[in-house]
This record gives structure tokens, C-alpha cells and sequence, in this order.
């Protein structure tokens, strides 16, 4: 079992990486290269923190048994790092093709190294349900935190350029609301998955006899409210006041954020995805 320490810093991990793919759901050529360049440099540095705070954890266990996987980890992490870097350099020049591969390089390496990382924080034999469902569960909740960041941050651009049209807004809002949808629709799946075929009864048992409104708080403020939020922001988006849109994308990011560090807590006490 991880302490709280590495997996709140997995957290800044999947944030870098859910946001490339939340990049990617926009129109590159329709917005300006400014927008990608403060996002980009917003994510970077998240990256880059995550990957500062995890150095001493690394360090300590390279020793351990799992030494191979750990060693895989750190290599994808920096390498992530370094992607990230090249592509950050790339959205100052015009080789398109540099860009691209830096970037294609950058969501790879996160999402293999988020892979490796899942497999730290449980014990169980490969042939689990354990080694399918961590890394989903992790990958959902890259996905939900980075869609309701940048699309937070492309809020606050509508606020700069206000004749930019609205389509790249609702893409970004239309795919937050898929990860969101579909993690809570993975959250209930993996419940009943773990508790009737996996190895972890003891850690779900403890979950809903020590921590339940620890559970219950973050399923309200992870998943309840943000769904209740992404209709108001569709209704702000209607009529349209991309201001009040904005605000809302805010107010949700901050549940989103709260649920998922909520969700980090019960991955240290409980060694659960949720």
C-alpha cells in the first residue's frame, strides 16, 4: 500500500496528462496559438511539479521488490516530461511534423507510464480484475481532470478574444461530460466487479465501515454536483453567456478537484480506485 503522498501526487500526474488529451479535442487552427501556449505552459509546469515531488519517492522505492516496475515508471515519467517539454518548444516554431510527434510521444509515454503506476498500488495476481480495472479507473480520472481544466482555462480565453466562435467551447464541454458520465458509470461497475470477483472484499468492507462519508462526500462533490453543473453550464452555453459559462466550468473544476484528491485519500487508506 502507497502513503497519501504518492498518490495525491499522481494526482498533478494526471491532470498534465488528461489535459493533452483535453487539448486535443480542439481545433487547433481555429484558436489562437496563444491559448495553446498558456495552456500548454500551465500544464507543463503541473507536470513538472508532480514529477519534482515524486523524485524522493522514487528513490526510495527503486529497492523494492517491484524494482522493475518502478524503474519503468520513473523512465515514462521523465520521458513524459521531456515530450512535454519538446512539444511546449514546438508550439514557438511551424514544423508541424515536430509537433506532432512530440506530442503524439508525450500522450503515450504518460499513459504507459500511468499504466505502471496503477500497478503500485495493489497487490494481486496479474490475471485480475485488479490489473484491468486500476488502470481504467486512473486513465477516467486523467481524462475528467484535465477536460474540466482546460476547459476551464478555454473559458477564461472567451474572456480575451470574445468574437471567438463557440464550437471549440462545446467540444471541450461535450467531452468533459463524457469522462464524467462514464467515470461514475466505471465507479458503480467497479464496486460490484471488486467486491464479487476481485481480490479486495477486505479493503471494500473497510471503505463502507470506516470511511463511508469519507466515500459518500466524494462520490457528492466528484460526481453529483459536477453533473449537476455540466446541465447549467449547457444552459449558459444556450443562450449563449460564455461569462456564466466560464464561472460554472470553475465551480465544477473545484468539485472535480475536491472529489479527486477525496478519491486519493481512500486510494491510500483503502488501496481502492475510487
Amino acid at each position: 500500500m502507497r502513503t497519501f503522498s504518492s498518490s495525491f501526487l499522481l494526482f498533478f500526474y494526471q491532470i498534465a496528462l488528461g489535459g493533452l488529451f483535453g487539448l486535443s479535442a480542439t481545433p487547433f487552427h481555429e484558436l489562437e496559438r496563444a491559448f495553446y501556449k498558456s495552456t500548454a505552459g500551465v500544464l507543463f509546469v503541473i507536470a513538472v511539479l508532480g514529477f519534482w515531488g515524486k523524485s524522493h519517492l522514487y528513490w526510495q522505492n527503486i529497492s523494492a521488490e517491484n524494482s522493475f516496475a518502478t524503474a519503468a515508471e520513473i523512465l515514462l515519467y521523465a520521458l513524459f516530461v521531456i515530450s512535454f517539454a519538446a512539444y511546449m518548444i514546438s508550439l514557438w516554431g511551424e514544423n508541424q511534423t515536430f509537433r506532432a510527434r512530440s506530442f503524439a510521444s508525450c500522450v503515450l509515454c504518460g499513459t504507459t507510464g500511468l499504466i505502471f503506476s496503477a500497478h503500485g498500488f495493489y497487490q494481486a495476481p496479474f490475471w485480475s480484475f485488479e490489473t484491468f480495472v486500476y488502470p481504467i479507473a486512473f486513465f477516467l480520472s486523467a481524462l475528467l481532470l484535465g477536460t474540466v481544466t482546460v476547459g476551464m482555462l478555454l473559458g477564461h480565453w472567451y474572456l480575451i478574444d470574445t468574437g471567438q466562435s463557440l464550437d471549440p467551447f462545446i467540444r471541450i464541454y461535450k467531452f468533459f461530460v463524457v469522462a464524467l458520465v462514464v467515470q461514475t458509470i466505471f465507479l458503480l461497475m467497479s464496486l460490484i466487479v471488486l467486491y464479487n470477483f476481485g481480490v479486495s472484499e477486505s479493503g471494500l468492507e473497510r471503505l463502507w465501515t470506516d470511511h463511508r462519508t469519507l466515500f459518500l462526500t466524494r462520490v457528492i462533490s466528484g460526481q453529483v454536483a459536477p453533473l449537476i453543473l455540466s446541465w447549467m453550464i449547457w444552459r449558459t452555453l444556450v443562450i449563449p453567456h460564455t461569462m456564466a459559462a466560464t464561472g460554472l466550468f470553475y465551480i465544477a473544476l473545484l468539485g472535480v478537484f475536491v472529489g479527486e484528491i477525496l478519491g486519493k485519500q481512500i486510494l491510500a487508506l483503502t488501496s481502492l480506485p475510487f
